[in-house]
């Protein structure tokens, strides 16, 4: 560069520069009549073929766009209506779960109140004045040999008071608190009560035990018992009021209990019998 003059230094730019140019012109002419060449050929019927079959492949390419949109629209489509479906799945789920715990609430509401009005009813037709109490707790055994009740001293619970529901027997109060007592059930093995049996006029003891309660009939002329006669206090021992239902004999030894201690929600205790 240094054995340049300074006049060749400055004409190679504009050279190149002017090549650059006449490249440019030389492209925009070639474009221009392409054009020109296209448009002239456009308008001729000997074109005709090449045009309508241009028009055809662009046919078939919209159609195959248009097709390809509606796939696409109903696949929207469809996977909209699933999201809308899955939330209404759990909504109706979650609807049935409520109204499930509504009719469990009912149902134990319902058999609270049947409990309630026996029990009622037992206190008019007995003649006895007792007190009504709602089982709050349950003995650990497996059995329910005892419950605990929502009444105690304060409201003249004592031990030794007859508990009964509105079926029948349930047991005695083993002891008492100002707010609480404790129910010894007929289940307890070293419960008894003397009973009648209503058909054949035989007398017994019926005993707590696992499962059913057992009874020992006393049948000193061997009169034939059937299952199904009923079993009710008959007052001898001294503990229990006359007339209690206890149960119905299931075979020659067994009394079916009037009372279902797991489903027991109210008692009543009998506060003006005075045991023996």
């Amino acid at each position: 560069m240094l054995d340049r003059a300074p006049a060749d230094i400055i004409l190679m730019p504009t050279l190149r520069a002017r090549r650059r140019r006449s490249r440019s012109t030389r492209l925009f002419i070639a474009l221009s009549a392409a054009t020109i060449l296209l448009s002239a050929l456009s308008g001729q019927s000997w074109a005709s073929g090449a045009r309508d079959a241009a028009r055809s492949q662009l046919a078939e390419v919209t159609s195959a766009m248009a097709a390809l949109s509606d796939q696409v629209d109903r696949f929207t489509s469809v996977f909209g209506n699933t999201a809308q479906l899955s939330a209404d799945n759990a909504r109706l789920r979650a609807a049935d779960e409520q109204l499930r715990a509504q009719l469990l609430q009912l149902d134990v509401v319902s058999k609270e109140n049947a409990a309630l009005r026996l029990a009622l009813d037992f206190e008019r037709s007995s003649g006895y004045h007792t007190v009504a109490a709602q089982v709050v707790a349950r003995g650990p055994d497996g059995f329910s040999l005892t419950m605990e009740i929502d009444r105690g001293t304060a409201a003249g619970v004592r031990p030794g008071m007859v508990v009964v529901t509105g079926a029948g027997l349930l047991g005695r109060i083993k002891e008492a608190g100002p707010r609480y007592a404790i129910v010894q059930t007929l289940a307890d093995p070293w419960s008894r009560v003397d009973v009648s049996l209503i058909n054949s006029n035989l007398q017994g003891t019926v005993s707590g035990g696992t499962g059913s309660l057992r009874i020992a009939i006393h049948n000193p002329e061997g009169v034939a018992v059937a299952s199904g006669d009923w079993a009710l206090t008959n007052g001898a021992d001294g503990m229990y009021p006359r007339g209690l239902a206890v149960g119905e004999l299931s075979g020659a030894d067994r009394v079916a209990w009037v009372n279902d201690p797991p489903s027991v929600t109210f008692v009543l205790v009998i506060t003006d019998f005075q045991p023996s």
